[in-house]
């Protein structure tokens, strides 16, 4: 199962908020391979196939008071489960703050550890803990930034609420663009008798 959807908060920042068309109902919760949402995949790490992925939930209903319920859907992953986030287009992000919460009330703990990748190799993490089915606000530090992905392999978590900045194009890129987009409009000019 994949899901789809898009959210934006304004110009450079992405509130991925996991509500893919169709709302999904309260107490459901679906094991899917991926799920892309503002331009961001969301897969497991290594092979994107059956058997590896993460769950897409929504508590209320049935799972009223065994998993967490915001009113809105999230990620979670249980045992087993990873993540990898990265734009489509292997465009360059920062992330500033994700909403997190116990897998269950049987797993209400959670230590998650985030390692943001960079394309010269390098790496930055954070880790953040905490305990309940209530969501929490995390803050990352500026260091997260300029990254290409970001993973985790920790368990037992649900995330919901991840903020994501996009730099502002380089004055060089806009003039490129312009340039390019210029190039059509001169050649028609230059055919006109």
């Amino acid at each position: 199962m994949v899901w789809c959807s898009l959210s934006c908060l304004g110009q450079g920042t992405l509130q991925i908020g996991f509500d893919a068309p169709p709302l999904q109902a309260p107490g459901t919760s679906f094991f899917v391979q991926q799920y892309f949402e503002g331009g961001i995949w969301f897969r497991p790490l290594g092979v994107v196939e059956p058997g590896n992925g993460f769950s897409h939930r929504r508590g209320g209903g049935q799972l009223a008071g065994v998993v967490p319920d915001n009113g809105t859907s999230y990620l979670a992953a249980a045992f087993g489960d990873s993540l990898k986030v990265s734009f489509l287009n292997d465009s360059l992000f920062g992330v500033s703050s994700v909403d997190l919460a116990g897998y269950s009330s049987g797993v209400p703990d959670f230590v998650i550890h985030f390692v943001g990748y960079r394309p010269d190799g390098s790496t930055v993490s954070a880790d953040f803990s905490g305990s309940g089915l209530n969501f929490q606000t995390f803050y990352f530090g500026p260091e997260f930034s300029g990254l290409s992905r970001v993973e985790t392999s920790d368990i037992a978590w649900s995330l919901d609420n991840l903020f994501v900045s996009v730099p502002e194009p380089s004055t060089w890129a806009l003039l490129l663009l312009g340039g390019v987009l210029a190039v059509p409009r001169f050649l028609k000019r230059q055919r006109k008798p």
